[in-house]
């Protein structure tokens, strides 16, 4: 057999082998992420008779399809959600997830996709608090180990800072007046009200502060890089916008990267 002949063969072979690589590397082999998501924070993410839904959920959709990311959703509670992407038990959270420097230390985080802030809620029979400077010797409920607990417990002359893992707890105790007041993301407050507050909860003053959402991943993580090139096709492509208008009613005032 001519040496031009196995020449033929080798180069055919060789070019069978590139394929089947360039084929494993298009998403063959491609590994299904764990995405965190909390199992209880409406309207972002949350679970409803066994299905996963929400703002964050369907945001969280169309990011992974631009970005060419396949995923598994793990619901998780928001105290578990830090520990498990450090531990690697999910490899990204979409749950509400505020950007600061503390929490930078020890994750990495997405461009931010959410600007909210924190506000202040009260009995409707409350005629005392209308703003911070009215939280003086008053008791204030709020979720465990969140940015609002945080803020809560700067804030001087308060009696107690009363924190619960589940923020339902929280709005229980306001409803049945074991606590003066809650401080807690504003979307979240606005849907609790609307939803399962039955007429006796009510918003006083105005934001408090402003936060922003992101998505977390642990340091150096090779997602997050796509991730932010997947926010900014969502937002430009228009997904962004109509997502925001089904969940929160009105399109955004300012679109993330604005």
């Amino acid at each position: 057999m001519s040496m031009g002949l196995w020449s033929k063969r080798g180069i055919g072979l060789l070019a069978v082998m590139l394929a089947m690589l360039s084929a494993a590397g298009c998403g063959g082999n491609q590994k299904t992420l764990k995405v965190g998501i909390e199992s209880n924070f409406r309207p972002f993410t949350y679970t409803e008779a066994g299905q996963n839904k929400g703002f964050e959920v369907e945001l969280w959709e169309a990011i992974a399809r631009k970005a060419n990311l396949k995923y598994d959703l793990v619901p998780l509670s928001y105290g578990e959600m830090n520990k498990a992407v450090q531990s690697g038990e999910v490899d990204l959270a979409i749950a509400g997830m505020t950007i600061n420097k503390a929490r930078k230390d020890n994750v990495a985080f997405s461009d931010p996709y959410f600007d909210t802030g924190l506000v202040i809620a009260t009995h409707k029979d409350n005629k005392d608090i209308q703003g911070k400077d009215d939280l003086a010797d008053k008791v204030v409920a709020t979720r465990t180990g969140s940015t609002a607990y945080l803020y809560a417990s700067g804030i001087p002359g308060i009696r107690e800072v009363r924190g619960y893992p589940d923020i339902s707890e929280a709005y229980d105790q306001l409803k049945n007046k074991a606590v003066d007041a809650v401080i807690f993301d504003e979307r979240n407050v606005h849907d609790y009200i609307q939803t399962n507050g039955d007429g006796k909860v009510k918003i006083v003053g105005g934001m408090l502060n402003k936060e922003s959402y992101g998505v977390m991943g642990q340091k150096r993580s090779k997602y997050i890089g796509r991730i932010n090139e997947a926010i900014a096709a969502v937002v430009k492509d228009g997904t962004y916008s109509a997502l925001y208008a089904k969940w929160f009613g009105a399109p955004p005032k300012q679109l993330p990267g604005e």
